[in-house]
């Protein structure tokens, strides 16, 4: 045993004394972690918002409280800009849309207004239908909340059945007894917001437009809380295949250097050369381990399942790619033809193990080739 260790310490002093294994085993890694769990923790937080530019022509108080509303929405991003701004953004891709609200947008039901000139106007592209769908589907909804709050304000509505009433004598589809049917609801309405008190009117009518209770659910989650619980592990592999490259390496040179016939001239078996050089890889994937989780755990609040079942696994790791590192310092005679084989054959158990892409972003065929892979 005292072989083995003085073995193993002799490699570990070896790959300490050079930067590059260093970086490789120690730096990249981390780097790696760091560097995609921002990526994915962007990714992550869903839909940002639609970038939307807001053109108020029409300047009216309905208008003004309108774009407030607009701006109040969590799945938009609202700017404030003029029609010839605001079209040339959305020509550029610099936005999504372009919202115009034209003069008379606020002036009573856009059902009475001349069809030919809607008072609310989209530029958006057109090869972004369901963007333009869902952005038409926010817009109308912010219309009728807005719409539902002046219905609150009886004073407002009373001031609306005279324009009201002005729109239907003006609008020359209508036949003259759908003409009627309108203004005598508009004067029967006149009449119910004169007599009503405003307990019951608010009570009532005004809360009673749309009338939803919310029930909170709780959705249950299985996944990742955080990214980096997906790029630590994967951060942790890039270490061990680090160990794997630099230790197979290393055997090829002693071995092209003569160092193994040195080490057989004094009472050490070839068995028991491997051996260190495994148990030093051991040592260096277990330290690896350790150090990433330690970052993991205490700045970025990765969590450990079961201490356990994580210490099994570790275990079991280092000692399959101590056994996949022997075998990789067997695929050449030389330092290069190792490096070169022995990277390729990595690179490809990685991209389809999921140190390079995770599992749960791959398709499922590709799921199916991972079980091949070691590093799955």
């Amino acid at each position: 045993m005292a072989k083995l260790l003085a073995l193993a310490v002799k490699d570990l002093r070896v790959l300490m004394a050079s930067k590059g294994n260093l970086f490789w085993v120690f730096g990249f890694p981390l780097l790696f972690a760091l560097l995609f769990g921002a990526v994915y923790a962007g990714a992550g937080k869903g839909p940002s918002g639609m970038k939307l530019a807001v053109v108020d022509e029409d300047k009216s108080e309905f208008s003004q409280l309108y774009v407030t509303h607009l701006e109040s929405e969590e799945a938009l991003k609202v700017t404030r800009l003029d029609r010839e701004q605001a079209l040339t953004q959305v020509r550029k891709g610099q936005i999504a849309a372009a919202v115009v609200i034209r003069p008379g947008f606020g002036d009573g039901f856009s059902g009475f207004s001349d069809a030919n000139n809607p008072k609310l106007q989209i530029a958006s592209d057109p090869g972004q239908k369901m963007q333009g769908a869902y952005l038409e589907g926010l817009l109308a909804k912010a219309q009728f909340e807005v719409m539902a709050k002046r219905f609150r304000d009886r004073k407002w509505m009373r001031g609306q059945m005279d324009t009201w009433r002005g729109q239907i004598k003006r609008a020359g589809g209508l036949p003259g007894a759908d003409a009627n049917v309108y203004l005598r609801f508009f004067d029967s309405l006149d009449n119910f917001l004169t007599d009503v008190n405003d307990r019951t009117y608010k009570g009532g009518l005004g809360n009673g437009i749309l009338n939803v209770a919310k029930l909170d659910v709780q959705r249950e989650y299985d996944g990742p809380r955080t990214p980096f619980q997906i790029t630590f592990p994967q951060a942790i592999l890039w270490a061990i295949l680090g160990c794997v490259a630099t230790f197979a390496i290393s055997i090829v040179r002693e071995r092209t250097t003569g160092t193994f016939q040195r080490l057989r001239v004094g009472p050490i078996s070839q068995v028991d050369i491997l051996a260190g050089k495994g148990l030093a890889c051991f040592l260096t994937c277990a330290m690896v381990i350790v150090l990433l989780v330690m970052v993991g755990k205490l700045v970025f609040k990765v969590p450990i399942g079961s201490p356990a079942m994580f210490l099994l696994g570790a275990v079991c790791t280092c000692l399959c790619f101590v056994g996949l590192m022997m075998l990789v310092s067997t695929l050449g005679k030389t330092e290069q033809s190792v490096v070169g084989a022995g990277w390729a054959v990595l690179m490809v158990l990685a991209m389809f193990g999921g140190a390079m892409m995770p599992l749960a972003f791959m398709p499922p065929w590709m799921r199916d080739i991972s079980h091949v892979s070691p590093i799955k």
